[in-house]
């Protein structure tokens, strides 16, 4: 091998190896560094690999867990990332928006890997200049939500990322629980199965032993949480999340199918061309065109009602008979609370 071929071999093996050093409090050993850059085709050696390690942490950020052989190497925990290649703007901005508006949908070991990446992102973009479109952004989009902005119930310290954490390794949680009417508080083994984000509350999906059936644990409603070193399992029957949800395990409570039947104002009317109930909706004018005609196949759910609730007079149910009836009686109780004269 020639004197650049040399070289060559060895800086495309330092910046393997540098790639593959965690960061602090991770470590990884020389042996466990030997055996992925073979697996990467390299033909290396234990010796080779502490060499370089040696002669890298002589001039970067890199630390050695001397307290147990093999000796274990990260980088320090407020090394300066290195960006190899260099971070570029549009991914810069993927990470920042990451980090603003879906931070918490990652295990807690996650977002402490990103925090370094996020903090070099942040720099990228300050760089590119207060007039870049990509610096802006940020500060130009935002995310609302449909209904009035409802801030969402504390969680109790600590119990978010050990429920993350229980799910992440598959792990039992031993939990308490305060249910709902805050009238009894009760300790479970549960089988973590799922989060989700229903703003403003976030819910764990999990079957509590010795059951089968998956229950939803608002994550504030949760006072303490302890992982074990039990496996977690699904149910008998398996765990599909997205079928839960399209089934309908999220409307409170889970209704049938419905036709539904509406007569709409104008507006509503063209807001519902463009944001559709569901793939069979029709619309049809009536009269002079000031109303139209929806017709749809939608669950029958409470979130439902509150919709149409919510609509007023630009909205009137035709059908079902039981939603319209439903809907009317909700309208005269709040007709009657207004007057005084509910009975």
């Amino acid at each position: 091998m020639t004197q650049s071929n040399g070289m060559r071999a060895t800086l495309q093996r330092r910046m393997l190896l540098l790639g593959m050093v965690p960061r602090q409090p991770r470590r990884v050993s020389a042996p466990e560094l030997v055996e992925r850059l073979q697996a990467r085709g390299l033909d290396t050696t234990l010796r080779t690999i502490e060499r370089d390690l040696e002669s890298l942490s002589a001039f970067l950020p890199l630390g050695r867990d001397e307290r147990d052989r093999p000796y274990g190497w990260y980088w320090l925990s407020d090394a300066p990332l290195q960006d190899m290649p260099a971070l570029d703007p549009e991914t810069a901005l993927t990470l920042q928006i990451l980090d603003s508006h879906a931070s918490r949908l990652l295990p807690p070991s996650a977002r402490e890997r990103l925090v370094p990446q996020v903090a070099r992102a942040r720099e990228v973009l300050d760089a590119t200049g207060q007039s870049s479109g990509l610096s802006l952004w940020p500060e130009r989009v935002r995310i609302l939500p449909s209904g009035p902005p409802l801030d969402p119930p504390a969680i109790p310290e600590g119990v978010f990322a050990t429920v993350q954490q229980g799910l992440l390794e598959r792990r039992c949680l031993d939990i308490t629980y305060r249910s709902r009417s805050k009238e009894r508080v009760r300790d479970h083994r549960i089988h973590p199965l799922a989060l989700v984000f229903r703003e403003p509350v976030t819910y764990l999906l999990a079957t509590i032993e010795p059951h089968q059936d998956v229950l939803h644990l608002a994550a504030h409603r949760i006072e303490a949480a302890a992982l074990t070193e039990l496996p977690a399992r699904d149910p008998d029957g398996g765990f599909d999340l997205d079928q839960l949800i399209q089934e309908g395990a999220f409307d409170y409570p889970a209704g049938e199918t419905i036709r539904i039947e509406l007569r709409v104002s104008a507006a509503l009317a063209y807001h519902l061309h463009e944001a559709r109930l569901s793939d069979d909706q029709t619309i049809e004018p009536e009269g002079d065109g000031e109303r139209s005609r929806v017709t749809a196949t939608v669950r029958d759910t409470a979130h439902l009602k509150w919709w149409l609730l919510g609509l007023g007079a630009g909205v009137e149910v035709l059908g079902p008979v039981h939603l319209r009836e439903a809907i009317t009686k909700e309208l005269n109780d709040a007709v009657g609370q207004y007057r005084g004269t509910r009975s």
